[in-house]
């Protein structure tokens, strides 16, 4: 162990086993209700694998947002962290492209790219500098109007 100032500092220490989003998956997976998992049984599936829920509410929910956010969750019912969860759709794997094919898609890309960003300065360039006054032009005041001001500033006087 190092060192520090005198008191000997040890490195934190990390538990082995699943994450917490794993966990919430297996549980989700393990349902055979049809319109998915509440999220009561879902931290009941929890508690019964050892985990703390009254202590971890917030994980449970960033890591169920998370999930949902990814699509590995799909939300059946409800809105926000409560409702009911099902699995979502996995992302399908696709095989490795030849490399001809890459280059080719990339090629494209660089294409359209390129068509958009001359598209912008067409449409640029029709509405004109666009280096106008953000706040508001304001209108030039009128010079009948100053001529009485200052009328009325020498009948005063």
């Amino acid at each position: 162990m190092p060192r520090q100032g005198g008191l000997a500092v040890s490195p934190p220490h990390r538990r082995g086993g699943a994450g917490l989003s794993d966990l919430i998956f297996r549980a989700v997976c393990a349902s055979t209700a049809r319109k998915g998992v509440s999220l009561t049984a879902i931290k009941k599936a929890l508690s019964a694998d050892g985990y703390n829920v009254k202590k971890n509410k917030g994980r449970i929910k960033a890591a169920v947002t998370a999930l949902v956010t990814k699509g590995l969750l799909q939300r059946v019912t409800g809105s926000g962290f409560s409702g009911s969860f099902r699995m979502g759709r996995m992302p399908k794997e696709s095989p490795a492209r030849p490399a001809a094919a890459a280059a080719k898609s990339r090629r494209a890309s660089a294409a359209r790219r390129k068509e958009t960003k001359s598209r912008g300065k067409q449409a640029a360039a029709g509405k004109g500098s666009g280096r106008g006054n953000k706040r508001g032009a304001k209108t030039p005041k009128k010079p009948a109007a100053r001529a009485r001001r200052k009328a009325a500033g020498r009948k005063r006087q």
